[in-house]
C-alpha cells in the first residue's frame, strides 16, 4: 500500500502535462483553439480617440476571452496563425499588454509571425520588449522545424521573412515533409490568401490550395490553420481561416471568432466561438423625404450596443434645406452616441433640393440674402459646393432663430 499514494502522483501529474484527460488519451483525440490576425496596435482613422482607446482594449479583450474559451472547453493549446502586432514598431506599451493578455491563457500558445509581424530585420520578436516580457508558455515559430507542442501532436509552421515573399508563403512549412509518424497529428499554420480565393487580386505569391489538399490525403498534414483572412472561412473541412478575434472592416463577415478544433484518429470537428465584442455596419439609406428620413432614425434607434458600434453610412438622393439640415444634425448627434459614424464619402450623394419656401422662410436679407440667392444660381447651375454652403447657410439661421 505504500507505493500506492507515489503511483497516484505520477498519475496525477501524467493527467495534467498538456492539458491532456484521460478521456482525451483513450479516445485518441485533442481540442485546440485556432486564432489569427489579432493586429494588435491597430489605428482606425475613422476612430475618435475615445472610441480608439476602446477598441484597442476591445482587441485585447478578446484575446483574454480566449483564454477562457481554453478553460471551458479543456482546449489543450492555442495557434495563432500571423499578425499578431499590426506592424514591427508598435508601441512598448502595445507589447507588454499583449504579454499581460497572453499570460491570461493558461495553456501553451504558438504565434505564427505574418506578413504585418514578420521576422525581418528589427522585428519585435528580437526585440528586448518582447524578450524580456514573453510568457513561458508563449512560442513564436521562428522556423520550419516541427515542434512537439503537446504529446501525440506536432506543429509545423512557415513564419514570413518579409512583407513580400518571392513564393507560395505555406510551402516551407510543409512541401519537405513526409507523412507523419504513426498516432502523430499534425498542423500546419500558415498565413496568405489562398490562390482559389483571392481572385487574382493578390500582389504577393498566393498559397496553393490544392498542394495543401494533397498534404492531407497522403498524411503529411491533418489540420491546416491559415491567417491572413479576416472572416472566418471554411475551405474544407480541415483547412480554415480562423478570422480575426475582433472585427477590422464593415467588408468582413463572421469575424471576432476563435475556433475549436477537435481532431480524432479519422474525424475533425470544428466549432466557431464568439470572442469579439464590436460591430462595423454598413448602411445605405435612399433620402428623398421625411417618411425616408424618419426610417433612418428609426434604423439608428434599434441598433444595440452602440458604443462598440461603427457605422458606415451611404445615402443618395434629394432633400429640402429644412430635412437636409435635419440629416446633418442626426448624423453629428449619433456620432456622439456609437463609437464612430461615418458619411461614406464614396457613395454619398445626398443632393439639396431648396424651394422658395424653404428660403423665404428664413427671412434673410441684405447681404446674406444676396449670398443665398448666389448660392442658389450656383446650385442650379450644378456646383455641389454651393449646395453645401446653402444647406448650412439654413442650419445656421434656423438655429440662430
Amino acid at each position: 500500500m505504500a507505493g500506492i499514494p507515489g503511483v497516484v502522483g505520477v498519475l496525477v501529474g501524467w493527467l495534467s502535462v498538456g492539458r491532456v484527460s484521460v478521456l482525451t488519451a483513450m479516445n485518441d483525440s485533442i481540442t485546440f483553439l485556432h486564432s489569427s490576425d489579432w493586429q494588435l496596435g491597430m489605428m482606425r482613422r475613422f476612430l475618435g480617440p475615445d472610441g480608439q482607446a476602446r477598441w484597442a482594449q476591445a482587441r485585447l479583450d478578446a484575446v483574454m476571452r480566449i483564454g477562457e474559451v481554453a478553460n471551458q472547453t479543456g482546449a489543450a493549446f492555442v495557434v495563432v496563425t500571423g499578425d499578431v502586432f499590426e506592424h514591427n514598431q508598435v508601441e512598448r506599451q502595445t507589447i507588454l499588454r499583449a504579454c499581460e493578455a497572453l499570460k491570461r491563457i493558461e495553456v501553451p500558445v504558438v504565434l505564427l509571425p505574418g506578413n504585418h509581424d514578420a521576422l525581418e530585420p528589427g522585428s519585435l520578436w528580437t526585440s528586448s520588449q518582447w524578450l524580456g516580457h514573453a510568457p513561458e508558455h508563449v512560442k513564436v515559430v521562428t522556423d520550419t522545424l516541427p515542434l512537439e507542442i503537446v504529446p501525440g501532436v506536432e506543429i509545423v509552421g512557415a513564419p514570413w521573412r518579409s512583407r513580400r515573399p518571392v513564393s507560395d508563403p505555406a510551402a516551407p512549412g510543409y512541401a519537405d515533409l513526409a507523412p507523419a509518424p504513426a498516432g502523430t497529428k499534425r498542423i500546419l499554420l500558415a498565413h496568405g490568401q489562398l490562390t482559389s480565393l483571392s481572385g487574382g487580386m493578390s500582389d504577393v505569391p498566393t498559397i496553393d490550395q490544392t498542394s495543401l489538399e494533397a498534404a492531407v490525403t497522403d498524411g503529411r498534414l491533418h489540420y491546416i490553420g491559415l491567417g491572413d483572412r479576416h472572416s472566418t472561412t471554411e475551405v474544407t473541412d480541415r483547412i480554415w481561416f480562423s478570422g480575426t478575434q475582433e472585427v477590422t472592416a464593415p467588408e468582413e463577415t463572421h469575424p471576432g471568432n476563435v475556433l475549436k478544433v477537435t481532431l480524432t484518429a479519422d474525424e475533425i470537428e470544428v466549432e466557431s466561438i464568439r470572442v469579439g465584442a464590436w460591430h462595423m455596419v454598413e448602411h445605405h439609406a435612399e433620402l428623398y423625404d421625411e417618411e425616408s428620413l424618419t426610417a433612418l432614425e428609426d434604423w439608428f434607434a434599434e441598433l444595440p450596443e452602440k458604443e462598440r458600434t461603427y457605422v458606415r453610412l451611404a445615402a443618395d438622393g434629394s432633400l429640402p434645406l429644412p430635412l437636409l439640415s435635419r440629416l446633418d444634425a442626426m448624423v453629428d448627434a449619433q456620432g456622439e452616441v456609437f463609437a464612430s459614424v461615418e458619411r461614406w464619402a464614396k457613395f454619398w450623394t445626398v443632393r439639396p433640393a431648396p424651394d422658395a419656401a424653404d428660403l423665404d422662410a428664413l427671412q434673410l436679407s441684405g447681404p446674406a440674402r444676396a449670398a443665398m440667392e448666389e448660392l442658389r444660381q450656383a446650385l442650379a447651375g450644378g456646383d455641389e459646393g454651393a449646395g453645401a454652403a446653402l444647406t448650412l447657410m439654413h442650419r445656421l439661421a434656423r438655429d440662430a432663430g
